[in-house]
C-alpha cells in the first residue's frame, strides 16, 4: 500500500483510519510525504508510533510521479495497492482486493483498479435519492455489481488502484516522469504495452475528494487536456484527438453545470439558491 502526500493535514487521518481498520490484511502502509509543509508528517507520525505496519518515507522531488515511484519501489508485497491521501476506502477494501488475486492463480490480470465516489460535496444529502436509484452508497460496494462484472480496461484509475510486484518491475523504466500528463492513464497504458491486462472491479468503490470538482473553468480544461497529452504520448492519436474535440467538450459542459450547484447550495436552507451564487461570485470579485 503506497499513499503519496502533499499538504494534506485535512484528510490524511480518515484515510488511514480505514486502512488500519483493515490492517489484518494489509501487509503494510507506505506513506511517501512529498515535502509537506503542513502537519501532515506529524499526523502520519502517530500511525507509525502505533503501527508497526505503517511507516513514512520522504521524497524530496517536488511532483507526484516522484512520490508514486519512491513508494512503489520501496513496497514489498506481491501486489502493491496506490492510493490518494484523500482516498476512502470501504471496509471490505482490502479483502475484495486479496480475493480477487487469490482468485486470479494464472495471473490473467497485471493490474487493477476500481470505482471512485466524490464525498463531501455540499449537496450530498439532496443527492441521496439519486444515488440510491443508482444502486450507490459512498464507501461500500454497489449491491449488484460483483467479481464476475471485471471487465478489461485500457486504463488506470489512479485514486484506487493496484499493481503486482512483477509489473511494477516491468514497467518501471516505461513510465514517464512528465508532470503534464495523467500519471494513472499513463500507468495503465504501459501495462497494455509490456503485455499485461488492467481488470476493473466495479464492486471495488472508494470516496474521493470533490476539490477538483470545486475549481473554474480554466484551471478544469487546463487539467483535462492531461488526457489527450498522455494518449498523445502513447501514440494514441486517434484517442488523443477524440478525447480534444468530443469528450473535454462534454466533461467541462457537465463540470460547469456541477460547478453551478456547488456554489449555488445554501447550508442554511439546505436547498439551492441563485440568489447565493450572486453573492458568492459578488465575495469573489470584491476588492
Amino acid at each position: 500500500m503506497v499513499i503519496p502526500t502533499f499538504d494534506e493535514e485535512d484528510v490524511i487521518a480518515d484515510c488511514l483510519d480505514r486502512l488500519v481498520a483493515q490492517i489484518d490484511r494489509i501487509a503494510e502502509i507506505i506513506v511517501v510525504d512529498n515535502n509537506s509543509r503542513d502537519k501532515t508528517a506529524d499526523i502520519v507520525a502517530t500511525y507509525v508510533d502505533r503501527f508497526p505496519q505503517v511507516r513514512m518515507i520522504t521524497e524530496t522531488r517536488q511532483g507526484l510521479v516522484f512520490a508514486r515511484n519512491t513508494g512503489l519501489d520501496a513496497a514489498t508485497g506481491d501486489a502493491i495497492a496506490r492510493i490518494d491521501s484523500d482516498t476512502m476506502v470501504g471496509p471490505t477494501w482490502a479483502r475484495d482486493i486479496l480475493d480477487f488475486l487469490g482468485a486470479d492463480t494464472d495471473h490473467e490480470w497485471a493490474a487493477l483498479c476500481g470505482r471512485g465516489e466524490a464525498y463531501g460535496l455540499p449537496y450530498g444529502d439532496a443527492m441521496a435519492g439519486v444515488k440510491k436509484r443508482l444502486s450507490f452508497v459512498p464507501f461500500t460496494s454497489r449491491p449488484d455489481a460483483s467479481a464476475a462484472d471485471v471487465r478489461p480496461v485500457m486504463v488506470l484509475y489512479g485514486s484506487n488502484m493496484v499493481l503486482r510486484r512483477s509489473t511494477w518491475r516491468a514497467i518501471r523504466d516505461a513510465v514517464s516522469m512528465r508532470r503534464d500528463i495523467f500519471e494513472d492513464v499513463d500507468t495503465g497504458l504501459c501495462v497494455g504495452e509490456m503485455g499485461g491486462r488492467n481488470a476493473f472491479l466495479p464492486h471495488l468503490g472508494v470516496g474521493v475528494s470533490p476539490r477538483r470538482m470545486e475549481t473554474g473553468p480554466v484551471s478544469f480544461v487546463r487539467y483535462m487536456s492531461f488526457l489527450p497529452r498522455t494518449l498523445f504520448l502513447h501514440r494514441r492519436y486517434a484517442l488523443g484527438v477524440g478525447a480534444w474535440l468530443l469528450y473535454i467538450p462534454w466533461v467541462t459542459v457537465v463540470h460547469l453545470a456541477r460547478l453551478l450547484l456547488i456554489r449555488s447550495w445554501d447550508p442554511e436552507t439546505r436547498g439551492f439558491s441563485a440568489r447565493n451564487l450572486l453573492r458568492r461570485r459578488t465575495d469573489r470579485v470584491a476588492p
